[in-house]
């Protein structure tokens, strides 16, 4: 079963993503009003898309606690006037800012929706390059014993210089080849992106082993971060 919490004060924004959801075929999609409300359900139960408003998230702090929680896609209804790059760097995967048409907030849902689809078709898909194990559907990285949880954005980066270690691409290329044009992400989207994987891959982020940039080209992953083997895609 497909849930979709939604947090949410505000009636008309409430029912008109319960209503879009619906018609997307998601029955569970509860209502909540609070941080915490929301908070305890993510632990119980396994959300496949997040819904919430901004304010009753407490901005950027609120999408890191949700993050700690699950990997689940995140959409950030903004009307606080929080910078949506802001919102993005704490692990949130698209931000709508309030008013938006009702239109944007189908197109988003459905693209989420979408990717869910494709990653169950994909189940059991893996790639390893050297220490390093991607599992997208998971949503998930291994480095040396080590199981890191990724957003959606974040394991699309991974994978895509993952199947392509070794080669130096520009963000414009990681923007098409990970992100599929996606009209939000930005040359600084795929910055912070990379920001928050050396934060959860690297030893010492500042000193990046694995996730190298190559000032004025663009990122390489670099296959032999620890000598071991070369890349390889396997289904589990």
């Amino acid at each position: 079963m497909v849930l979709v919490p939604i947090l949410e004060s505000d009636p008309d924004y409430a029912a008109l993503a319960t209503a879009v959801l619906r018609r997307q075929g998601v029955a569970d999609t509860p209502v909540l009003a609070t941080l915490l409300g929301l908070l305890d359900l993510v632990e119980r139960s396994e959300a496949s898309l997040v819904v919430a408003d901004a304010g009753l998230l407490g901005g950027r702090a609120g999408v890191g606690r949700i993050r700690q929680l699950t990997s689940a896609p995140l959409i950030v209804l903004e009307g606080t006037g929080e910078p949506a790059p802001a919102l993005l760097t704490a692990g949130a995967d698209h931000v709508l800012a309030k008013p938006f048409a009702p239109g944007l907030f189908r197109a988003t849902v459905e693209a989420v929706l979408r990717r869910l689809r494709i990653e169950r078709s994909a189940a059991g898909r893996v790639v390893r390059v050297g220490p390093l194990t991607v599992e997208p559907v998971a949503r998930s990285a291994r480095i040396e014993g080590r199981r890191h949880f990724l957003s959606p954005r974040e394991v699309d980066l991974l994978e895509y210089l993952a199947l392509n270690a070794g080669v130096v691409v520009s963000r414009r290329q990681v923007i098409a080849g990970a992100w599929g044009d996606d009209p939000e992400a930005t040359p600084q989207a795929v910055t912070m992106c990379v920001h928050r994987l050396r934060r959860k891959l690297e030893a010492d982020p500042h000193r990046p082993r694995l996730l190298c940039t190559r000032r004025g080209d663009g990122y390489v992953l670099v296959a032999a971060a620890s000598g071991t083997a070369p890349l390889a895609r396997t289904s589990a």
